[in-house]
């Protein structure tokens, strides 16, 4: 073992000297610089251009991920929707959001995955961003309690509050 590293240029007696401090690793090659150049701040990644931006979106943090979803490169948003560490809790905030693009929300309703949760399809039918079309669609899914309250919500489009309206009168006939 001695040979081995004495032929890499390491000493092996356990002699605690000047090229024992030194690092064994390139300076280049500093893990504590890592993580400082990935926490980026809101203002930060705004000014990314947007391959690094999709980067972020893909790899970066929760935070960077919420930052990005409303970014207004779409290819940037959908990328956050790609992401391998994206969560369902992470799913049901970006569909809760106002100020996310319509491609966003129209993405998480078309995906099987994030339908599975009954906390993303309330959010999807409760904002008002989300297109007529898929909010229409998610309505016989909800519970009645929530379709009541949709039914008078001012907030979502007209068309989601008649059909709600007309999906709780159909619902109660059919009761009786």
């Amino acid at each position: 073992a001695r040979a081995f590293f004495a032929a890499r240029g390491l000493e092996a007696d356990g002699a605690a000297g000047a090229e024992a401090e030194s690092p064994l690793l390139p300076e280049h090659a500093d893990a504590a610089d890592e993580p400082a150049e990935r926490e980026k701040g809101p203002t930060e990644l705004s000014m990314l251009p947007v391959v690094e931006k999709m980067k972020y979106a893909i790899k970066g943090t929760r935070e960077q991920r919420g930052t990005l979803i409303r970014d207004s490169n779409k290819m940037v948003a959908m990328a956050v929707l790609g992401s391998p560490k994206l969560t369902i809790t992470e799913v049901e905030a970006f569909a809760r959001m106002g100020n996310v693009a319509e491609d966003v929300l129209r993405i998480i309703g078309a995906t099987r995955a994030y339908l599975k949760s009954y906390a993303v399809i309330a959010a999807l039918a409760k904002n008002p961003k989300t297109p007529v079309g898929l909010a229409l669609t998610l309505i016989p899914r909800l519970v009645e309690r929530d379709i009541k309250m949709l039914s008078v919500d001012r907030n979502v489009s007209e068309g989601v509050r008649i059909s709600a309206r007309k999906f709780l009168q159909t619902g109660a006939a059919r009761r009786r």
